[in-house]
């Protein structure tokens, strides 16, 4: 909403008051007008507005946590029915903002709420979406004065200039810094409280008038006063105006909600449907499959040229770290195979060990099943380790079965004799690494790199131990005793 700082502490003083009565709740800290200082590297503070504050919560136990995200968030919004409410885990790592979010951009502002409205009225329309805000806030009532263009010119005053007058004389100007241990603190400078209480006493501010060489009250350049209403932020991205809407998801993951909001926006907006689907689909055959990214994720709206929408927030952020993976990837990938080959000098072996890498592929989908993670940034960091652990088990034992055959054992004795050494060294280290893993289970940010490494190592740990030996044997093709001996 509009609200003031001072409607915003005393809706403040009620929620803290309802959070600190509820069982589990020790502490709360807020803060008005902004969020908590950067504390933290990667922790990004609000943006400051007079109506946002920042409650932070410390519950007696972790396990409580996403119980409380749901029952807050019901019975603060029931508390307090006309503000926004929104409830967060805090989480160590890069979070701006709604998990999804969509930006509108073009050169009306009135245009750009209008758009907005409709955005948000499908969001708030569906019952997994929670949080749903803009940055642009609600418009505020405002006094506008009425310059006399005539009187003002003669007198050499120009609207910026009275502008800046009324400024200094009813919000202040900063005229210097006070120093108190640590802090600074700004000496601000403008008119007496009785002076500024009264609209009556606006037309008595002075303004300097270059013409006449002084001071001179408002009243002869300003006609009259008026109410009206303005947007009390606007934000731009590459110098053009943009509304950006957030949202979070209540219940479930944030891609499925988007899948659900994103082609009814679209279609209410009215997108080009040859910018996004790359051919005349009808606007009821849209869907999160036949859309593709294209403008850097801008999508014109048919019959309003510049005006564009584009998604932001946990998809964005997601795609533009792969994207900066895809780069790299390929080049350390080929060269862990280069040093594979030149380690062993033979391409059979290098094959060998690297085919046991999509054995992890079962156990990683596995554990993001079995706790419901979804396959994202640090999902795929933990892949990328965990292709690192696999081959270096593979080494191992192909370098156990070369080690064998150098004591003039026949080559399937080697293998088996190499399997059975190799397993307790091998499964060791693997246990070590998934029982270290265990603790990032409780980390919001790390759960998905930590689930991948675990049940990835876990099961491709027992298959390779399986899979390197027959693989080598069906490779090299060395026959089993009984045929060796026929």
């Amino acid at each position: 909403s509009s609200s003031s700082i001072e409607e915003t502490e005393r809706q403040v003083d009620q929620a803290e008051e309802y959070l600190l009565a509820q069982e589990g709740i020790i502490h709360t800290a807020s803060f008005l007008g902004g969020a908590r200082v950067r504390f933290l590297l990667i922790y990004t503070p609000e943006n400051n507005y007079y109506n946002y504050a920042q409650i932070m919560v410390e519950v007696d136990d972790v396990g409580r946590i996403p119980g409380f995200l749901v029952s807050t968030l019901d019975g603060l919004g029931e508390l307090l029915p006309e503000t926004i409410v929104n409830t967060k885990a805090f989480m160590l790592g890069p979070s701006e903002g709604g998990k999804i979010q969509l930006r509108i951009n073009g050169p009306d502002p009135e245009v750009l709420r209008r758009m907005a409205d409709k955005a948000l009225a499908i969001m708030e329309a569906d019952p997994a979406a929670k949080g749903v805000r803009t940055e642009w806030m609600n418009m505020v009532r405002v006094l506008e004065p009425q310059l006399a263009e005539a009187q003002a010119r003669r007198a050499g005053i120009t609207r910026t200039m009275l502008a800046r007058a009324m400024a200094s004389s009813v919000e202040g100007t900063a005229v210097g810094v006070y120093r108190e241990r640590d802090e600074l603190l700004n000496i601000t400078a403008r008119s007496p409280e009785s002076e500024r209480v009264n609209f009556d006493d606006l037309n008595t501010i002075q303004v300097w008038s270059p013409a006449a060489g002084k001071m001179i009250p408002a009243a002869q350049v300003i006609t009259s006063f008026t109410t009206g209403f303005e947007n009390p932020h606007i934000w731009r991205r590459d110098r053009v105006r943009m509304l950006r809407i957030h949202a979070d998801q209540r219940t479930g993951l944030p891609s499925e909600l988007l899948a659900r909001v994103k082609p009814k926006i679209e279609q209410a907006l009215g997108v080009d449907a040859r910018a996004v689907t790359g051919s005349d689909v009808a606007p009821e055959d849209w869907n999160v499959n036949t859309i593709k990214v294209v403008d850097e994720g801008r999508y014109p709206i048919a019959g309003m040229p510049g005006y564009t929408i584009a998604w932001g927030g946990e998809v964005e952020d997601s795609a533009r770290a792969m994207s900066a993976l895809a780069g790299s990837i390929p080049v350390f990938f080929g060269l862990m195979v280069l040093i594979v080959i030149f380690l062993f000098n033979s391409i059979k072996k290098t094959l060998i060990i690297w085919l046991t890498v999509p054995l992890a592929i079962i156990g990683v989908t596995a554990g993001l099943l079995l706790f419901d993670q979804p396959f994202g940034f640090m999902a795929l960091l933990g892949v990328m380790s965990l292709a690192g652990m696999l081959i270096k088990n593979a080494i191992v034992l192909i370098d156990e079965i070369g080690a064998q055959l150098e004591m003039e054992k026949t080559a399937f004795e080697a293998i088996v004799d190499s399997g059975a050494s190799r397993l307790i060294p091998v499964s060791m280290a693997a246990a070590t690494t998934i029982l270290g893993m265990i603790p990032l289970l409780k980390d919001a940010f790390f759960i998905s790199m930590a689930v991948t490494i675990m049940f990835g190592l876990l099961v491709a740990t027992v298959l390779t131990l399986i899979f390197v030996p027959v693989l080598y044997t069906i490779i090299f093709r060395i026959p089993s005793p009984s045929k060796g001996a026929s």
